[in-house]
């Protein structure tokens, strides 16, 4: 996945929208509507949805991934407040690059499940900064 690639459509999104609450709040408001992000499997054949608990793990850890990015480039002394040393990677955290181990081998959906089955037929226009 390209970091920045959708900026210009998230960043209109956003100016839709008071603050990331209201923001986050859509995004997750079309991931509940059309994708299957929240749907449970009932077995691990079945072709849609995650595995229990699967879908919050993928969400934290890419919530952590790109907080300790950000925390490294703006505001590296919690880094080493936090870790003791200088750029840890947190735990759950994969690589950096090529681009994030291939976004940690696709969340290692194949797995996993999650597809957004229905998720390219319409996409709100709305976000916050």
């Amino acid at each position: 996945m390209a970091d920045g690639k959708f900026d210009d459509l998230l960043l209109a999104m956003a100016s839709k929208h008071k603050n990331v609450e209201e923001l986050s709040h859509s995004v997750l408001s079309f991931f509940e509507r059309r994708t299957d992000l929240f749907h449970v499997m009932d077995t691990p054949n079945d072709r849609m949805g995650f595995m229990p608990g699967k879908s919050e793990q993928m969400v934290l850890k890419h919530f952590r991934f790109f907080q300790h990015k950000y925390l490294g480039r703006v505001q590296p002394e919690l880094l080493k407040q936090a870790y003791g040393v200088d750029t840890p990677q947190p735990q759950g955290v994969i690589a950096d690059s090529p681009e994030a181990a291939a976004e940690a081998a696709a969340l290692g959906q194949s797995e996993v499940g999650g597809s957004a089955s229905s998720a390219s037929s319409a996409a709100p226009a709305s976000a916050a900064p």
